[in-house]
């Protein structure tokens, strides 16, 4: 009798685990540039993909659409969240979105026009739609709004819109403007108004989770130091990226207050990934301003991994916190997500994305 009643007690422990694992699956979908890009460009006609050696040697051990050695901030979200990686919206043969779908594109902008040919934040929210409609087929109504409303929303957008405007040789493809204060401010807040569009576009779908990257430090990056001709950070990429940054908050609080149910991470992505620029030692790097892997001062050119083209490549990606001429490798990686996961509000405000990855 008290085997019996032991293993009856097993299977219902056993039976309620399952079921809590059930309730806390949060699938994840992502919304981003080559920061986030899991593969879709690879897939997609006017896409350049990240397609030769030595991208992806570190851990995919072959290149796997990702600017980096290895593994980017969303697959160590993923795996801090008991996910697989999640798989990039375009890969053939994809269409189980329980887990999540990936709409990164590397070149993207928020603006369309900032760069046409790449999947900008409109049109993956058009992607984000059709992967609500097939939910609704495959799950059933009821159980796809579950679905979309436990799931987490991470955006990371903005560098290449500002880049485009702010480093004339940064393959723009816009015409050439005076940087006046005032079309600074007029630009971020165009920049702003569209990424809340969209926001607000997958909140009415049924998103309540939102976890958001501020603009990297642009001005810092090897390929601005590059194109400037100069050792510093570059003046007016990086003042457009603060001005974001401090809108950005401003904006999501003011979401947070007219959109019930709101609830939202803002990680301090440039202050996170300018202090392991300046001061790699700090942080186990060796080499802060300078690639890992690509040509000219910095190896600021964006020439890793293009066949017929003479490039260097460092022998440790790991002890660099930038692998390309703008791409932290995936070291720096694991290192910025650690702090987006659970760091301290002064890193990541109100919640860290393990919270609202917990989170009901």
């Amino acid at each position: 009798m008290g085997r019996s009643t032991a293993v009856i007690g097993t299977f219902i422990a056993l039976w309620a685990g399952l079921v809590v694992q059930g309730q806390c699956h949060t699938p994840f979908f992502i919304f981003g540039d080559s920061l986030l890009d899991a593969g879709n460009n690879q897939y997609f006609n006017s896409g350049t993909p990240k397609s030769s050696l030595p991208y992806g040697e570190t851990f995919f051990k072959r290149p796997s659409g990702r600017s980096c050695d290895g593994r980017i901030v969303a697959d160590f979200l993923a795996e801090y969240a008991n996910l697989p990686l999640i798989r990039p919206y375009l890969e053939p043969g994809f269409s189980n979105y329980s887990d999540g779908a990936n709409f990164a594109s590397a070149g993207a902008g928020i603006l369309p026009e900032t760069n046409p040919r790449m999947i900008h934040l409109k049109m993956q929210l058009s992607y984000f739609e059709e992967v609500q409609k097939k939910l609704k087929q495959q799950e059933g109504e009821q159980k796809a709004q579950e679905l979309l409303s436990k799931a987490v929303y991470l955006f990371s957008m903005g560098g290449n819109d500002y880049m485009n405007v702010g480093m004339p040789k940064f393959g723009n493809t816009m015409p050439p403007v005076v940087l006046t204060a005032s079309y600074k401010k007029q630009y971020v807040t165009i920049v702003l108004s569209n990424l809340t569009s969209v926001v607000k576009k997958v909140y009415a779908m049924g998103g309540r989770k939102f976890i958001f990257q501020t603009v990297g430090p642009l001005g810092c990056m090897p390929v601005s130091r590059y194109a400037s001709g100069s050792t510093g950070c570059v003046h007016d990429v990086t003042v457009l990226a603060k001005m974001h940054n401090i809108a950005l908050s401003k904006l999501l609080l003011k979401l947070e207050k007219t959109l019930p149910g709101f609830k939202y991470a803002l990680f301090d992505y440039y202050s996170a990934l300018a202090e392991i620029t300046t001061y790699p030692s700090r942080f186990g790097f060796k080499e802060g301003r300078t690639a890992c892997c690509g040509s000219g001062n910095f190896n600021g050119q964006f020439t890793c991994g293009k066949n017929g083209t003479a490039y260097n490549l460092c022998s440790d990606p790991s002890q660099y916190v930038w692998f390309d001429a703008a791409h932290p490798t995936e070291s720096a990686n694991k290192h910025l997500t650690s702090l987006f996961w659970s760091g301290p509000l002064k890193v990541v405000w109100p919640y860290n994305a393990k919270a609202l990855f917990q989170m009901p």
